[in-house]
């Protein structure tokens, strides 16, 4: 698929947009970067221990930023008695990558079907590992099936602030490519729901439908070359036309 004079906002947190940069590029289009969240961290080592005591059971990883900020801090806590799931495989490589083992990685990418296919048992410990805008999916699944569930908040994700001419970079871009629910919201509160978007994730795509985003194409899978093709295809949707 070529995106040829296409232009396209690329939106994870600075530095983190080169690949899906490139990847555009190689499609023919112009990649321009916005980014519109960032994370800062909210667990110490210290407090990362503290979570850690007493008995040993699951870590639960819902992206791959709280693998991320998991594998800044495992230096310093004890994770061998543990076992730990991601969410999907995004965030499984990223653990990995910081030698961090993956027991368990769901089949779709989704908190419910992590929870609901977690292979934990009643009255087993499973410590949500995430950031303070985690929903309540994975808690409701869990202990609806009798495992104890706790969340410790390990980072917090904020929306970027942007200069004026990032704001129009947004609304006159062909389409904006998103990865999270976090950068949806912080789309919608900068320049509203009318834009062609292309989202990354099952649940980056349902928080987007919820916002009120219309021209939405969802990848076809949780990858980056998907999203590029996503981003793509959300650049053709035309505008609704405006009854007279």
């Amino acid at each position: 698929m070529t995106g040829a004079g296409m232009r396209v906002a690329v939106t994870r947190e600075a530095g983190r947009n080169a690949k899906l940069a490139a990847l555009l590029r190689a499609r023919g289009a112009e990649p321009l970067e916005v980014p519109l969240i960032r994370f800062t961290p909210a667990l110490t080592a210290d407090g990362l221990r503290g979570v850690l005591r007493g008995p040993p059971g699951w870590l639960l990883l819902t992206s791959p930023q709280g693998a991320r900020a998991l594998t800044a801090l495992m230096g310093a806590a004890r994770l061998q008695r543990w076992q730990v799931a991601a969410v999907g495989e995004g965030t499984a490589q990223v653990l990995r990558g910081g030698g961090v083992p993956v027991v368990f990685v769901p089949e779709r990418a989704e908190a419910a079907e992590l929870g609901a296919t977690l292979p934990a048992l009643p009255g087993e410990r499973a410590v949500h590992l995430t950031s303070q805008r985690s929903h309540g999916t994975l808690k409701a699944v869990l202990e609806a099936r009798g495992v104890g569930y706790e969340r410790a908040e390990l980072y917090r994700t904020e929306a970027a602030p942007l200069l004026p001419e990032q704001v129009q970079v947004l609304r006159t871009a062909h389409a904006v490519a998103l990865a999270s629910g976090s950068a949806a919201q912080a789309l919608a509160d900068a320049v509203g729901v009318h834009i062609p978007v292309a989202a990354l994730g099952t649940q980056t795509a349902q928080v987007a439908r919820a916002l009120g985003f219309t021209r939405l194409v969802e990848a076809a899978a949780p990858t980056l070359p998907a999203l590029a093709d996503a981003a793509l295809q959300a650049g053709r949707i035309p505008a609704p036309v405006s009854p007279d």
